[in-house]
Parts: C-alpha cells; structure tokens; sequence
C-alpha cells in the first residue's frame, strides 16, 4: 500500500470509508463511530492484506505485554543488561562508596564472593531487595534508601 493510497484514503468521508472497506476487503466493516478509527483499522487490514500479517508469537508477545502495562504502571519490559566478567558496579550508599566486581564464580565485595547480587546488596543495606535493581540493572523505582 503507498503513500499515494492512504492519502486518498484520509481525504474520504465515513461512508466513503465503510464502502472502501466492503469493496477492497470483502467484508463489513466495523462499526466504529470515529473516522480516524475506521481510516486507521481500514489501513491496518489493507496492509495485512498486501504483506501479511504478523506472526501468533509476536501478537502473543504484545497481548501480553498489554496485561503487563495494565496491571503495572511501572511495569519495564526491557531486557536485563547482561554482565560481563571483570565489569565492575559501583554504587554509592549512606554515604560510602561500594564496588563489586563481576568474577566467574559470582559478585566479589570486599574479599569476599557472593552467589548474587541480592546478597551483596543486603550486605551493604542490612535489608533483603533486588540486587540488580539495587545497582540500577533493572527499571529504577522511587527509592528511598538513602542516596
């Protein structure tokens, strides 16, 4: 579908558009009450129809990325930045500056390795919270811990 095509489309009326819809698709339209619903839905299915449509994982994905947001305002689907051996976090705390390292085995602070970062973080804080979060890896929430 071109450019040329959706301009022509955006210049008709309602029942023009309902008509497009019926001639082009074979079928009815919705019954939407909003032109530019009707003209947006009637473009959508138009380019269906000339490249595909969009394969059941990735509509899956988006159904549930959609509940995710719903349910979640703070809800981040971005994937988690992944660790590289030697890397080193650092995160300042009550005043004091922490440095963990990234080694094969685990999270080295101090002298000593941890499993994971919720250790280390509980460690530095005295209170059990999401070590990756703690570091800033994941989606940051309001925090109130003393930064």
């Amino acid at each position: 579908m071109s450019g040329e095509d959706i301009e022509a489309l955006k210049g008709l009326k309602p029942s023009a558009l309902r008509q497009a819809w019926r001639t082009r698709l074979n079928r009815e339209p919705p019954a939407f009450r909003s032109r530019d619903l009707l003209l947006r839905a009637l473009v959508y299915e138009l380019e269906i129809a000339a490249h595909g449509d969009l394969k059941s994982t990735l509509k899956r994905r988006l159904r549930d990325l959609a509940q995710s947001f719903s349910a979640d305002d703070s809800y981040n689907p971005a994937p988690r930045t992944a660790l590289v051996l030697g890397s080193a976090l650092v995160r300042d705390w009550n005043g004091a500056r922490h440095i963990v390292l990234v080694v094969p085995n685990g999270f080295q602070y101090g002298e000593t390795i941890y499993a994971s970062l919720t250790h280390v973080a509980k460690v530095i804080t005295g209170k059990h919270q999401s070590g990756p979060r703690f570091f800033g890896l994941i989606g940051k929430r309001e925090r109130g811990d003393g930064v």
